[in-house]
């Protein structure tokens, strides 16, 4: 006697599900893959930030072209504040004003997030109703002054945090009219494809107040002799973001460990000397410091 297919399978079994013993493996293989991915993924997202910083920098490079183009050569004021208020500036109103000089009028409200992030954008596109931002006219989106690879900011408000805000991501070199002086006209940089305009900056004591600085050594010993003062920054994994004075930008992958380090840093005394800097700065490798000080723009490197 023939048998339908129907009586050959037990009624209480479908021939097209799963046994949970099968579901269960499947998921436990789910889980392992995404395990094994999502560490990728997050890295791969963190290195997505580095085509927006690159964005960002370009920006500001093209900006500071354009600034010194229509002021006769003068190069911008790559501090954030001028001793005895904006008034007396004699090189230029600087390029941001941070919050922490009080020179932003009116002040910003520091009491949450939202505010210290107005407040930086503020000291970027107008610091005061009578005194515009300098680049702001040629680079008018406030946000290329945050590197989206950046998440200093999160330590303030975040519970448990209890840091500075830093929401600014870049740092104006002190030797190219910053706080150092230097070099205050465009035709004096006599290398303009290698000497770079902003450094992210990694300063924890809030946001990254006046210029960018560091001892960059000298020709003489092939910069070998560079030492960090400031402390950069690895917003991208093991690499940070530069733009230099002929208005390109690109990317540099940091080769020692000790810098690192020193760049992922987050206790706030870490550019006044502490264990970090020193680390860095007495490694047996100073590859990126020769780096570093190669490409520090100064009267005696132009």
């Amino acid at each position: 006697m023939k048998v339908s297919p129907i009586q050959r399978w037990p009624a209480c079994r479908n021939p097209n599900g799963f046994t949970l013993i099968e579901l269960l493996v499947v998921i436990a293989i789910i889980a392992i893959l995404a395990a094994m991915l999502l560490p990728a993924l997050a890295k791969a997202k963190q290195r997505a930030t580095q085509a927006a910083c690159l964005s960002n920098e370009k920006q500001l490079a093209l900006g500071w072209m354009m600034y010194s183009e229509d002021n006769n050569e003068l190069l911008v004021n790559l501090s954030t504040y001028v001793n005895g208020g904006l008034a007396s500036a004699k090189n230029g109103i600087p390029w941001r004003v941070d919050i922490n000089h009080g020179q932003i009028s009116p002040p910003p409200n520091t009491s949450t997030a939202d505010g210290w992030k107005a407040g930086i954008e503020q000291g970027y596109k107008r610091p005061t109703p009578n005194i515009e931002g300098p680049l702001f006219r040629y680079a008018a989106n406030p946000d290329i002054v945050h590197c989206p690879g950046d998440k200093r900011y999160l330590l303030r408000f975040t519970p448990g945090g209890g840091g500075p805000y830093s929401w600014d991501s870049y740092s104006g070199v002190s030797q190219l009219n910053g706080e150092n002086g230097g070099l205050v006209k465009r035709s004096q940089i006599k290398h303009p494809t290698d000497r770079y305009i902003w450094v992210e900056g990694a300063d924890m004591r809030g946001e990254n107040v006046g210029s960018w600085s560091m001892n960059p050594g000298s020709a003489a010993n092939s910069f070998g002799d560079a030492t960090f003062q400031d402390s950069p920054a690895a917003f991208h994994i093991t690499s940070a973001s530069f733009n230099f004075c002929d208005g390109h930008a690109e990317s540099h992958k940091w080769l020692n460990s000790a810098t690192i380090k020193f760049a992922n840093d987050t206790t706030s005394t870490k550019d006044a000397g502490g264990a970090t800097q020193s680390a860095a700065n007495s490694s047996g490798s100073n590859v990126d410091r020769q780096w570093m000080g190669s490409r520090f723009a100064t009267t005696s490197n132009p």
